[in-house]
């Protein structure tokens, strides 16, 4: 698969924060017990049966301060990268409304990733992936929300669903179970 016509998502993608979420979900508000397999939905207040203004406070928190809630990338995620950022230069697209905290969390946590080689849009909605994406030429995309990758692929680009607890609800997509099956995609090792 060509790189270049290629882009991330980035937060269940690249980086776990569902476990600092859950961490903070029981420290701060006493929801002891959940795990990462239990987040069966996007949408954390039906799935986790916690009110909504929680919810917001927690998730606002993770994507402000990614560093300070300690969020970390996923296994075999750094080492990956790493070897694709030699091939080309890599472009995450993300629903975050700002691109300023994970751009530094990248920075910080993922030092063996240049910088000037990384860029980060940031739409502030899912829905907006497709728009940017055609913007940049991509014709690929590996993204955990569902219900992006499903209008990915209704506009003819091709969707890589990367596996997660919140969207095997449908298995008719391709899948990625891990950052080892991308590096197989793309021929890193």
């Amino acid at each position: 698969m060509d790189l270049e016509k290629t882009a991330f998502d980035i937060d269940g993608v690249v980086v776990d924060i569902v476990t600092p979420f859950l961490r903070r979900l029981a420290d701060r508000h006493g929801y002891t017990g959940l795990t990462y397999d239990d987040v069966t939905s996007f949408d954390l207040v039906d799935a986790l049966g916690v009110p909504p203004d929680v919810v917001r406070e927690l998730v606002d928190e993770l994507l402000d301060h990614p560093l300070e809630v300690e969020a970390r990338p996923y296994p075999g995620a750094a080492q990956v990268l790493a070897g694709l950022i030699e091939q080309a230069p890599l472009l995450f697209v993300t629903a975050r409304p700002s691109a300023g905290p994970i751009a530094e969390w990248f920075r910080l946590t993922l030092p063996e990733l240049p910088v000037e080689r990384i860029e980060i849009v940031p739409t502030g909605d899912p829905m907006k992936k497709l728009e940017c994406l055609r913007d940049h030429g991509r014709r690929h995309f590996i993204d955990d929300h569902l219900d992006t990758c499903r209008m990915l692929d209704q506009a003819g680009l091709d969707a890589f669903v990367f596996d997660q607890p919140w969207n095997r609800r449908d298995q008719t997509l391709r899948r990625l179970h891990g950052w080892d099956e991308v590096a197989v995609l793309f021929n890193v090792r």
